[in-house]
Parts: structure tokens; sequence; C-alpha cells
């Protein structure tokens, strides 16, 4: 048996007793995938799956949600952080409403905020396309397995061959799960690995340390657009002692939201999010 061989039967084993169960697994509702797949970006997949059940729930399809306002999506969004994924969520569904994902299959990033894994996780839970998705997860699974340095070029070239006479979405939802529950990012558990013999345990350790949060731009750019969710016509002055940091650096990131649509500013003095 090969070694691709038997990555993909003991994963198919350890699945039997191991996937995680949500309700979006097992739809093909190209709406429903793009919808949990944007929430579960930098998200924990059990927080996401709330949001998602809150978003669903009120926008069951794209026309619904084309028809609400940015202020209306971000207030529900709040607390996901990274506000730039609803509002290109948003654009999205503007789009649909208008296009069918048949009609632009399979395309999928000319949708705002659809890179290549989302297009592929739509192409395989979807349409059932036999392609392997790239997050993080899986490639780290793959590029660890395998002993590769570049797991992207090693999918692409075997995904074929690996996804041969099984469904795409029932293997990348198990490399997904795996890679977060056992092969994780941070002190795997190899000592109960299915594959402890076979495989290279190509560890590699970036040092790449997060940027904190805290007091950071994204934390202001968040406080900024709950501040306007709630209030109407925030005069710039006392967003500025409500948001409590210096002048000019309130001023470089209003004008940063409003480069990307954002946010509206009315005579150089009163803010809102954009209609």
């Amino acid at each position: 048996m090969s070694k691709k061989d038997i990555f993909k039967k003991k994963l198919l084993s350890w699945s039997i007793k191991n996937t995680r169960e949500y309700s979006w697994r097992s739809t093909q509702d190209p709406w429903k995938i793009l919808l949990l797949e944007v929430i579960a970006q930098q998200t924990q997949l059990d927080r996401a799956n709330k949001y998602y059940q809150k978003f669903i729930k009120k926008y069951p399809n794209p026309n619904e949600m084309s028809k609400a306002t940015k202020k209306e999506i971000l207030g529900m969004w709040s607390g996901l952080g990274y506000n730039n994924r609803a509002v290109r969520l948003h654009e999205a569904s503007k789009i649909l409403s208008r296009n069918s994902f048949d009609s632009i299959y399979p395309e999928f990033d000319i949708l705002p905020g659809v890179g290549e894994y989302t297009k592929n996780a739509i192409l395989s839970f979807a349409y059932n396309d036999k392609v392997i998705t790239q997050d993080t997860n899986v490639l780290r699974v793959f590029g660890r397995f395998f002993g590769t340095k570049d797991p992207k070029k090693f999918i692409l070239e075997n995904q074929k061959n690996i996804l041969k006479n099984i469904k795409s979405r029932k293997f990348n939802q198990v490399l997904m799960d795996f890679g977060s529950e056992i092969c994780t990012s941070k002190n795997p558990s190899c000592n109960i690995c299915i594959f402890d013999n076979e495989c290279k345990k190509f560890i590699q350790v970036k040092q790449n340390p997060k940027p904190t949060f805290k007091g950071s731009d994204r934390e202001i750019r968040g406080k900024i657009i709950k501040h306007l969710i709630i209030n109407k016509n925030v005069d710039i002055s006392s967003l500025n002692i409500v948001i409590e940091t210096q002048e000019n650096r309130l001023k470089r990131i209003l004008k940063k939201l409003e480069s990307e649509g954002m946010i509206t500013i009315k005579n150089k003095k009163l803010i809102e999010i954009s209609s």
C-alpha cells in the first residue's frame, strides 16, 4: 500500500468516531457554505457555528441579505471581529441576488472576499468537485505527514489520485477535523496520532508572533463600528472622546474606513456607517 493510500485509509477510518456534527455539514446549498466559510475565518468552529445559525435564520438566501443595510449586517456581526468580512459578504449577496451560483460556477472567486480556499470549499461541499480545500489545518497535516515544505504544490499534484473513489466533501471535513483536534499547530498529539509510525513529523516552528489586539488599530476600528451601529450622525470630536485615542490616529483610521466603504464622513464632521 502506498503512503498516499495509507494516509487516506487511516483518515477515513479515524473519521468514523471523530467527525464533528454540524447542521451545515450535510448541506449542498452553496449559500450556506459560503456564509459558514466567511464566518469561520479566523474563528473557532463552535463559535462560528453560533453566528452561522443566527445569520442563516435571518438570511436564508442571498436575496434576503442583499435587502439588509450594511448597518444591520454589522450589528449582527458584532463580536466576530474583522468587520470587512461582513461587508464583503454583504456585497457578495447583492451579486448573488442577481446571479445564481450555477451561473458563475466555477469562478466563485469573482465574489468579494472569496479567495482560493473558500472557492474550493464551495466547489467541494456544494458541487462535489475533486478538489482538496487548503486551509491552514489541511496544509499543516499534509506538510507534516509527507514532509514537504510546499504542501500547496503537493496537494495540487496529488489531489486527483488521493480523492479517487471518495467524495471530496467527506475527505476535506476529515482533514480539517484532524488538523484542529490532533495535528494542531502547537503541541500536536503525536502520542495518540493514527500516523505515529508513518508520519514524517515535519514540524516547522514559525517565529511569527501574533500582533497584540489590545490597543491595536483593529481594536480601535471595532470600537468605532460598534459605536456607529448604536448611534447616527456621530460628531468626530465626540467620537474622539468616546474611543479615547489620539486625534491624528483616529483621523487616519477613519480615512481608511472611509476608503474601504465602511463609513461615510459628512462635511468633515459627521460620520455614519455607509448605506
